[in-house]
């Protein structure tokens, strides 16, 4: 097995929609280039992406960001025809130019950058297909910076970035297997339709697919796996996923211990659903995501050293009907029109039953769930990470 990882700084976006200038700022940095203020990066993305109207960032806009806010290094806008072969560029963009590329992910909702990757051997060339992609290390620049109050000044280890819950995670492995169907899925419609974007290097597409075939340890019997089966068997699945490839992660879970997981259903699938398992045991917390029916690890991501992330703590589920009805009262009066305030009373509170999530603007990372309350025909959504409540989920917004 070949793994091969870049040293790139985490930093957060400064506000919803700037993904792709924290991107560009954090590969301009990784390069050698300054820590560059978003709002700058931004007003250059936006300003150059000029192909197709309706982008915060679009392809175009954060090439011409990465290739002309530096000198010594050429970024090129692939937009290739399969997942396989953009895919594969980015793992020699890695390993070639030792550079890392930042790639469309969620149709076209989402910038993030793609430092890392775990395959059956190293890549001879962007068109090589001898070798079985397994997994890739990301930077997810989601979640923005937390309101109220200015984005703190972005300085390398120090600005609190990647410290986990509403500061974003800085180590996060994703699973080829959920790579291909949940990240890179194509652009669906536009100037870029049907292809598969990324910003890396100008060598030419592979044709052939060849992933990897997934290693389960649970045989799929048609139900969901219980928490006491996913506890139980973790230890395997991780073992038999891509993870132990990767020197950072055998290192910090051979000593973690695994604690009570949380089911999350997809609001945008039909019958998907996995299993959060958070750690404990040592000083650097970390969360695993594992496929709800058959246990193959999705993803995972790990907090810095002495960082605190309790789920369970913020959970609204943990409260009373009356206590949550108090709770939701308040925070619904900060989000909610005066025309449009909510009453909350304690008979009507429906919690659904396991925790929720798909891409939008009030999260883009799956380790960004919510607890979804009906208060008959209105929904809630309560973000686990910072108990922030919504009323709607904002889907759409290219490039945010």
């Amino acid at each position: 097995m070949a793994h091969e990882d870049l040293s790139v700084p985490y930093h957060q976006q400064d506000t919803d929609y700037y993904c792709g200038a924290a991107c560009a700022q954090m590969v301009l940095n990784s390069i050698g280039g300054p820590l560059y203020d978003q709002a700058q990066l931004y007003a250059s993305n936006h300003a150059h992406s000029t192909i197709e109207s309706g982008w915060y960032t679009a392809p175009d806009g954060l090439q011409w960001t990465l290739n002309n806010m530096q000198s010594g290094r050429y970024f090129a806008l692939d937009a290739l025809n399969t997942e396989d072969s953009i895919s594969r560029m980015i793992a020699w963009t890695i390993h070639d130019w030792k550079v890392a590329p930042v790639a469309l992910v969620y149709g076209s909702d989402h910038w993030i950058v793609v430092r890392g990757y775990s395959a059956s051997g190293v890549p001879k060339s962007s068109t090589d297909t001898s070798y079985s992609l397994c997994a890739f290390d990301v930077n997810n620049p989601w979640p923005p910076t937390p309101v109220p109050g200015p984005p703190p000044p972005h300085s390398n280890g120090t600005d609190g970035c990647g410290s986990g819950g509403a500061r974003g995670v800085a180590d996060e492995y994703i699973s080829y297997s959920e790579w291909s169907p949940t990240y890179m899925t194509g652009v669906p419609g536009g100037y870029w339709g049907g292809k598969f974007v990324a910003v890396c290097d100008p060598a030419p597409p592979p044709d052939l697919p060849r992933p990897i075939s997934e290693a389960t340890f649970a045989p799929q019997t048609g139900r969901l796996l219980t928490a006491h089966e996913v506890r139980d068997q973790a230890r395997n699945a991780i073992e038999l996923s891509c993870l132990f490839e990767n020197p950072f992660w055998e290192q910090l879970l051979a000593r973690v211990e695994l604690t009570d997981p949380f089911l999350v259903q997809r609001l945008d699938r039909a019958d998907d659903y996995y299993w959060v398992v958070p750690t404990a045991g040592t000083d650097r917390p970390a969360f695993l995501s594992l496929d709800g029916l058959t246990g193959t690890v999705r993803q995972a991501i790990a907090l810095p050293s002495g960082a605190s992330w309790d789920w369970a703590a913020r959970d609204p589920r943990r409260a009373s009907s009356e206590e949550m009805a108090e709770i939701l009262t308040a925070r619904l009066r900060d989000v909610c029109d005066l025309r449009e305030q909510i009453v909350v009373r304690p008979e009507s509170i429906c919690v659904h039953p396991t925790l929720v999530w798909r891409p939008c603007r009030e999260s883009l990372s799956p380790f960004g769930p919510f607890v979804m309350i009906s208060l008959g025909q209105q929904r809630v959504y309560w973000r686990l990470i910072d108990g922030a409540v919504f009323t709607s989920l904002t889907l759409g917004g290219r490039g945010l």
